[in-house]
């Protein structure tokens, strides 16, 4: 698994680990997947769920009010597994929704160990929902 990112109805960018990888810019890729659900919404009535772009295969789902997407190699065996996983982790009252917590959660689910940069990135970008 490639990237993690939570997206609110709007398409804003509620936390992401992952996209600095991929060099994509979090703005644009959240305005990209609200307009493609809004458009599969008014063709064919309901969401997207997968979408395959280049080398890389977005599944999306729903925690919740959020849009969940995670990014994943088009030869990656767990990809269903680790994107049901993290829907279903996101999906609990409990879980505290931000960019450290999802490093931890990709981490976890993929045995990917997160780079020290990674986590002082994640941890001077905390952008927790809960204060909002």
């Amino acid at each position: 698994m490639k990237a993690i990112i939570v997206l609110d109805e709007g398409g804003i960018t509620r936390a992401q680990i992952g996209l600095d990888n991929v060099k994509v810019n979090p703005d644009l890729f959240g305005s990209f997947i609200s307009a493609i659900q809004s458009y599969a919404k008014r063709s064919v009535g309901s969401e997207m769920k997968e979408v395959t772009y280049s080398s890389v295969r977005l599944m999306i789902g729903r925690a919740g009010p959020y849009h969940v997407v995670t990014l994943h190699a088009l030869d990656d065996e767990d990809a269903e597994w680790n994107h049901r996983a993290t829907i279903s982790v996101l999906d609990t009252e409990d879980y505290t929704l931000n960019d450290y917590h999802l490093g931890i959660l990709r981490e976890l689910l993929t045995g990917e160990v997160i780079s020290a940069d990674e986590v002082e990135t994640g941890i001077d970008t905390l952008t927790s929902i809960r204060s909002e």
